[in-house]
């Protein structure tokens, strides 16, 4: 799950209690280059939208869909880009893939008021969730996921399952103009993001707080925020150029399964940094090949907020599955 869905099923629990129907449309799949990831939610009561599906460009067609009564008020699937219009031209999206949905109608009634307070609940609390739904009928369930789903989608004959794991994360140690533009470009990315630091003394200096839409400072030790917060679904970067700091982190965060560990600093100070954590902290080196360091992508980077987009960058690449050479 992301960030931006989150308001999503908010505001479907706020059209329930305002008695209003609606249509919900969920990307099941993608074919090709599309914008949106799985998941990712639409939601239309005829004239107002929340969520996206193809960043803009598909939401007018379905509402047109809706208003030529294209689909029926039961569960179904449907995939824009298969089908065609009554002069037989396929359609696809303006970048050239498809997009399989799963879309429901939604009345106001007790199962589907239960089952949105249930799914806002826990997105408004970053706690994973399962919807899952039958096909040709208006059944749905939300259940709570115990463990990591590795599997977004889940598809049989009669029925869908959406599993919303937890948000991913950004776990950043270190207060600096870096972490600040990172801490912006990971919210914008949907990313939740957090900030450690144990300076206090350096607390004026960080003006990104929560007040001024950013986030505000944990003010603990950083082995221990990372033994609190990380795990699969986090991103954890080294950022106060402060060797007592980074490492205090970096000596945990091996244990964890953040899917990606980074540092910041220049090529000598990362061959400094590998042999401290080598030497005194016992480190081995196939732990220390998950180590993303110099941290991001080399794209000459100098201004904090050009270090910022290579690393933003190179961790959506990491969580996307994507290798170097396929760049």
């Amino acid at each position: 799950m992301q960030l931006t869905d989150i308001p999503v099923f908010v505001a479907a629990k706020h059209l329930i209690a305002q008695n209003q129907h609606f249509w919900l449309c969920t990307i099941l799949n993608t074919y090709g280059s599309a914008p949106r990831p799985i998941g990712s939610v639409f939601i239309t009561d005829g004239e107002h939208r929340y969520g996206s599906i193809s960043g803009g460009c598909l939401e007018d067609a379905f509402v047109e869909m809706l208003n030529q009564n294209k689909f029926k008020k039961h569960n179904q699937l449907f995939t824009y880009g298969d089908h065609a219009t009554e002069q037989g031209v396929v359609r696809e999206l303006p970048c050239g893939g498809t997009i399989e949905l799963l879309i429901e109608y939604i009345e106001v009634n007790n199962s589907s008021t239960e089952h949105f307070l249930q799914c806002s609940n826990h997105a408004v609390n970053r706690l994973p969730f399962k919807r899952q739904m039958t096909l040709q009928s208006n059944t749905r369930e939300c259940l709570e996921l115990k463990d990591f789903a590795v599997k977004q989608v889940e598809k049989s004959a009669d029925t869908v399952g959406l599993n919303y794991s937890k948000v991913f994360t950004l776990l950043l140690i270190g207060i600096g103009q870096v972490t600040e533009e990172i801490a912006r470009l990971g919210l914008q990315a949907g990313f939740e993001v957090k900030v450690c630091d144990m300076r206090k003394q350096l607390a004026s200096s960080w003006t990104f707080d929560k007040e001024n839409g950013g986030v505000d400072i944990i003010w603990m030790s950083p082995d221990l925020f990372v033994e609190q917060y990380a795990d699969e679904q986090s991103a954890v970067l080294a950022l106060a150029h402060d060797p007592s700091i980074d490492d205090a982190a970096l000596m945990s965060v091996f244990d964890t399964k953040a899917f990606y560990i980074g540092a910041m600093g220049s090529h000598r100070t990362t061959e400094n940094r590998i042999e401290r954590l080598t030497r005194i902290c016992e480190i081995k080196q196939q732990q220390l090949s998950r180590l993303h360091a110099p941290i991001g992508l080399n794209i000459g980077s100098k201004t904090p907020f050009e270090i910022a987009i290579s690393t933003l960058a190179d961790i959506i690449r990491i969580k996307n599955h994507v290798s170097k050479e396929q760049l």
